[in-house]
């Protein structure tokens, strides 16, 4: 997974009082949604089917927030741009995993990135 320029933004801490009303603020939801579970699960205290089904369900929960709000799901900026590659990743890792075309060493990869990346510093 190669480093991704939508992490050079600061996160917002407006977006995780309530549900984000903009497309980046779903976006990023989803993602820390994910990143909240990946440091138990790279300690060893989740499991692989665990941290799979997370990150399949956040993309999921994004998709579903999305059309609710009136959206199409094709990114609106730059940044939105970015970001749908991370959820892309979070998806196809978690979605290869529970397909049984990954292994867990796999989903630790990815999770290792993305905790550096969307994690708290």
């Amino acid at each position: 997974m190669n480093a991704n320029p939508a992490t050079k933004h600061p996160h917002k801490a407006a977006c995780a009082a309530s549900e984000p009303t903009t497309q980046v603020g779903r976006m990023r939801a989803a993602i820390d949604e994910a990143v909240s579970v990946g440091p138990g699960f790279l300690r060893g205290d989740t499991d692989a089917d665990h941290m799979a089904n997370t990150m399949v369900q956040a993309v999921q929960s994004y998709a579903e927030q999305e059309r609710a709000a009136g959206g199409d799901g094709v990114p609106q900026s730059a940044e939105a741009r970015a970001l749908q590659d991370v959820l892309s990743e979070l998806m196809g890792c978690g979605s290869g995993f529970l397909a049984g075309r990954c292994d867990a060493a796999c989903v630790a990869r990815t999770m290792t990135q993305m905790v550096h990346e969307f994690g708290p510093h």
